[in-house]
């Protein structure tokens, strides 16, 4: 915020004390000492200090709160007061212990779920071999995991229809506008829309969604053996 200019003017004459106007030198060393004030600074760099004093203040009452409410509760019933304060600790080391089981699990599964495709990518599998493995991953809980090796058996069932493999690289949504003038594309959609919100998007994936998928891909391979043809992209 700029000075006003009637700050300015009176830090000048309480300088002059009522004496005849100062030289100009004097004008200006009064002017510069003034606007060198804090509060005159509109390029200074921003201060953080008080914010964290300002955190450190609240969490000091919190400290005090929780202190107060201790000393009242032993003052009512000791044992109470130790009784609470046991099995809060106990409620915190149980969520801390169970949002760590759950952050491994979750890595673990993902690692088990990368390395299984990973493993796949290095040599030709048979469709039939995926689907029993996308089988297996269902039934021990992996259902997105089974959705997406349902999904490559898919494309292994139309690259055996074609006589050709599909180009490295190529997206979801490219083998699915590969495929979208064809009786193969509702199909194979179920499959792509499931992968992008459950593995990719934050929805979790369910039993029905491996069944609906497990169909998907007998609808696939009914329409492989047909020799379905796609059109170029």
């Amino acid at each position: 915020m700029a000075a006003p200019a009637g700050s300015i003017i009176l830090a000048l004459l309480s300088a002059a004390g009522g004496s005849p106007l100062p030289d100009g030198q004097a004008v200006r060393e009064t002017a510069r000492d003034v606007l060198a004030r804090p509060e005159y600074q509109l390029d200074a760099s921003s201060d953080f200090s008080d914010i964290i004093a300002r955190i450190w203040a609240v969490i000091l009452r919190i400290r005090d709160f929780i202190h107060d409410w201790f000393d009242w509760l032993w003052e009512m019933s000791p044992i109470l007061a130790i009784t609470l304060v046991v099995a809060l600790i106990i409620s915190l080391a149980l969520l801390l212990w169970h949002i760590i089981w759950t952050t491994v699990v979750v890595i673990r599964r993902d690692r088990r779920a990368i390395d299984a495709l990973a493993d796949l990518s290095g040599r030709k599998v048979d469709p039939a071999e995926l689907a029993r493995e996308a089988d297996a991953a269902s039934a021990g809980g992996n259902h997105i995991l089974g959705v997406r090796l349902l999904y490559r058996a898919c494309l292994v069932r139309l690259e055996q229809a074609e006589e050709r493999a599909f180009r490295p690289g190529a997206t979801n949504h490219e083998h699915l506008k590969r495929y979208r003038s064809t009786a193969v594309y509702d199909w194979l959609d179920r499959l792509v829309t499931t992968i992008d919100s459950k593995w990719y998007g934050p929805e979790p994936c369910l039993p029905s969604d491996f069944v609906e998928c497990r169909d998907a891909y007998e609808r696939i391979c009914l329409l492989a053996r047909g020799r379905t043809h796609a059109h170029p992209a």
